[in-house]
């Protein structure tokens, strides 16, 4: 998984002062973390029901091309997220899915 991999919803809800935050947590002493890491999740909260009152930035992170196939264009977004084991399953299950589509252009 690449460290700095961030999904386009993250892209509009992180800030680089957050990514601040989040990198002071560890230096804080006991109960300071976990108030702190409250704050900032309250913080990110803030920030996701800012961008989905935002209709057009909702609709450019929601939108799929009608092109592509939608399921296979997640599972392969989703590979960079994955350990090895899991790639191994999201290949059979990619593999099968697209089985699936080949038999239903041929018989349908």
């Amino acid at each position: 998984m690449e460290p700095n991999s961030f999904t386009p919803f993250d892209n509009m809800t992180q800030t680089r002062e957050l990514q601040m935050l989040k990198t002071a947590i560890p230096y804080m002493k006991g109960d300071q973390k976990k108030q702190f890491a409250i704050l900032i999740k309250y913080m990110e909260l803030q920030n996701t029901i800012q961008v989905f009152n935002q209709e057009d930035k909702v609709m450019s992170m929601c939108s799929v091309s009608e092109d592509e196939n939608s399921t296979l264009a997640m599972l392969n977004d989703l590979r960079k997220f994955c350990t090895d084991k899991e790639l191994e399953t999201l290949d059979m299950i990619t593999n099968m899915v697209s089985m699936m589509e080949t038999y239903e252009t041929i018989f349908a």
